[in-house]
Order: structure tokens, then C-alpha cells, then sequence
């Protein structure tokens, strides 16, 4: 079995499985549905949230080959998640409860690093305009911003982002 980090406060790292449908569903939306509402009506929160179900991560698990990694807290369960494919992050959600504690910046990290070791050199991301802040602090840069249409049908306003990856001889030689 692999190791687990421990990272403050109080939750650790590990690999998503199938089996964590109910609980990254339940991130998913909570995270949806409440740190939305700065940015989005309720129409367009619901008809993002909606359509979802927990089946949908494992099969984007084990059909689309998409990597997730989740936060475990003993007592709460999965606090968020960072899925990705490829040279793409596809999403990342930190339930209200837990954010701004740091989980959702380390998630993203490990996200560019493991994109990295691939040999990709780009990172790309559909941002919604709740995380657009969190991605530019990050160093992402917006390529266009456009309408995503929503599992429930209706368009909210979105970004595609990017961010290219310094190899690791440019990050070791200019340190």
C-alpha cells in the first residue's frame, strides 16, 4: 500500500477511487452551490449542480482515465478534490467548510507537478469566474473567456486558462 502524507490541519492525500462517488458528489455541489453564489444566480448554480451523479467519477476514473486526488479528514471525509487528464486540469472543488486553508493551492501543486513529470509543459484549465482569483494568484493567464453550457442546459460565463510549466532545469537553475 502507498504511503499517506499527513498535512495540517488535520487531513491527508491520497488517490481517488470509484468508491468516493457519494463523497466527491457531495463536495462537488456543496462547493457549487455556495461559493457560487458570489458570481452566479441560483438558475445557473442549480443547472450546474444539476445532472450530476456519483457513478460519474468512477467512470471518469476508470473509462476517461482521469486521475483525481482527494483530501481525507478523519471526521468530515473528502474535503475537496483535483481531477486531471493529460496536460488538463478538470477540476477542482474544496468544500466550503475547508477552504482558504491552504488544500485547494496544494491540490492544484501536486496537480502541475505530476502533469510535469509527464513531460507536458502546459497546464490547461475551464475555469469558472468563482475560481478565476484562485488561478491567476496561481499564475494561470485567461485565453479567452466563454460560455460553458451546464449539464443542466443553461450557459454561465467561464474561462479557458493556462499556465506553462518551467522544466526542471529552469526552475533548479534560476533558484
Amino acid at each position: 500500500m502507498r504511503s499517506v502524507k499527513r498535512f495540517f490541519p488535520g487531513y491527508r492525500l491520497r488517490r481517488g477511487t470509484p468508491e468516493d462517488g457519494d463523497a466527491l458528489l457531495r463536495v462537488h455541489q456543496r462547493a457549487i452551490l455556495t461559493l457560487g453564489r458570489r458570481i452566479y444566480s441560483d438558475a445557473q448554480l442549480e443547472s450546474w449542480a444539476s445532472g450530476n451523479t456519483s457513478e460519474r467519477y468512477g467512470a471518469a476514473m476508470l473509462e476517461d482515465q482521469e486521475i483525481f486526488e482527494v483530501a481525507v479528514n478523519r471526521k468530515a471525509g473528502i474535503v475537496a478534490f483535483c481531477s486531471r487528464k493529460d496536460h488538463e486540469v478538470r477540476g477542482l472543488y474544496v468544500d466550503p467548510d475547508w477552504a482558504r486553508l491552504g488544500i485547494g493551492r496544494l491540490l492544484l501543486q501536486r496537480a502541475e507537478a505530476a502533469i510535469r513529470s509527464t513531460g507536458h509543459h502546459r497546464v490547461s484549465i475551464g475555469a469558472s469566474l468563482v475560481g478565476l482569483p484562485f488561478y491567476e494568484s496561481q499564475g494561470y493567464r485567461v485565453l479567452r473567456h466563454r460560455h460553458w453550457k451546464t449539464r443542466g442546459g443553461l450557459f454561465i460565463p467561464a474561462a479557458e486558462m493556462e499556465k506553462q510549466l518551467r522544466r526542471a532545469t529552469e526552475s533548479s537553475a534560476g533558484d
